[in-house]
């Protein structure tokens, strides 16, 4: 998901969980903790945008990086404090009664961060702030490799779209509270605990409706399921009732919208499956194995005549704009000659955007609720 929602969900398990440890600084300690793991993006400076398909979302995103990671982090961050401590200490004067506590609050007093108390919570502050990102990545269409290097599996629970103010709504909501309640820790963590639920909820919720989209969309096909190889449903930006149904057959791809508040009969989009030797000299490419397990196998083929032979483009059908629904995001491109050889290497390629923002906001608003 966006990096603003991964920080505010590292700082509400901060919030909700080590308030009353750690005070307020739990806040901004794991919304850091919660953008560790795309670090990785600094990979692609050494690995190229081929190996970056690999490496984002990958290693720092499996399940083994927080436990791993988040343990050496907190003893760091634990020891900084502790050594700062030491640092302001004046030696010729004696400490007082109260050294090692925190500012007195309404409701309890929080402890030296850098005292031996604190340590077990800086370590859990560290590892669950860290953890919630790849689950998180992992309900999205892009989804996360939750096993590398043991399994090269892509999760993808399509639960959430990569943009989605409800869920990140939720989480400011509660950081809001706990930033009004500096000097009351126990109704800071209530409120994101309170956050915490609420959103792993509309997580499941979110999985629902695209399971239900798919249901609804299969159902709608009629007589042609029989030729149907599979159903997708993807989330679509903003809000979890439009989803984008992929209707998968031998020769064609049929797309369209449907609501799962308000269904009404979806107008499909039919696009041909084009096959054929140029399309699989180009699947044969090494990079283009890469990106086919990247996109999950849901690609779709476009050819054109170009100088020197075919221009073969491969689309991940998975997202597109609410105008264009007959052309994904983002693919990849390469020209093959008629001896079945590529011209150049494979190459990756981005759609524009729409130009009209506002007639793209009104077409996902009327995939959530047709008229």
């Amino acid at each position: 998901m966006d990096t603003v929602t991964q920080a505010a969900l590292g700082a509400t398990v901060g919030q909700g969980l080590f308030a009353r440890k750690l005070g307020r600084r739990a806040n901004w300690w794991g919304a850091l903790g919660g953008l560790v793991p795309d670090f990785d993006v600094f990979f692609g400076l050494f690995v190229g945008e081929w190996g970056e398909l690999v490496w984002h979302r990958g290693p720092t995103h499996a399940l083994w990086f927080g436990p791993l990671a988040g343990p050496l982090l907190g003893w760091l961050t634990w020891r900084w404090y502790r050594r700062r401590a030491r640092r302001r200490a004046r030696p010729d004067k004696q400490a007082p009664p109260d050294a090692g506590v925190g500012p007195q609050t309404a409701d309890q007093t929080i402890p030296d961060p850098g005292s031996r108390e604190a340590l077990p919570a800086w370590i859990g502050l560290w590892t669950l702030a860290i953890l919630t990102h790849p689950l998180l990545d992992a309900f999205t269409t892009y989804g996360t490799q939750l096993l590398t290097p043991f399994d090269d599996t892509r999760f993808a629970w399509d639960g959430v779209s990569i943009i989605d103010p409800l869920y990140t709504g939720v989480l400011a909501i509660a950081l809001l509270i706990g930033w009004r309640s500096r000097r009351r820790p126990r109704r800071a963590m209530i409120a994101g605990q309170a956050a915490l639920l609420v959103t792993t909820a509309y997580l499941g919720y979110g999985y629902w409706q695209n399971e239900r989209a798919r249901a609804l969309a299969t159902e709608q096909i009629g007589a042609r399921s029989t030729a149907l190889e599979r159903m997708d449903a993807y989330p679509t930006f903003f809000q979890p009732w439009g989803r984008r149904v992929v209707a998968w057959y031998p020769d064609a791809v049929e797309v369209g919208v449907i609501s799962t508040l308000r269904p009404r009969p979806i107008a499909w989009t039919r696009v041909p499956r084009t096959r054929g030797p140029a399309v699989d000299a180009l699947l044969e490419h090494p990079n283009a194995k890469l990106f086919r397990w990247f996109a999950n196998d849901r690609l779709v083929a476009f050819t054109a005549p170009a100088e020197g032979g075919t221009r073969v483009d491969l689309e991940d059908f998975r997202l597109a704009y609410p105008d264009r629904p007959g052309h994904a995001l983002w693919g990849i491109r390469a020209v093959v000659d008629p001896e079945g050889a590529l011209v150049e290497e494979p190459r990756r390629f981005r759609h524009p955007p729409p130009e009209d923002i506002a007639a793209g906001l009104r077409a996902v608003w009327r995939g959530a609720f047709p008229e």
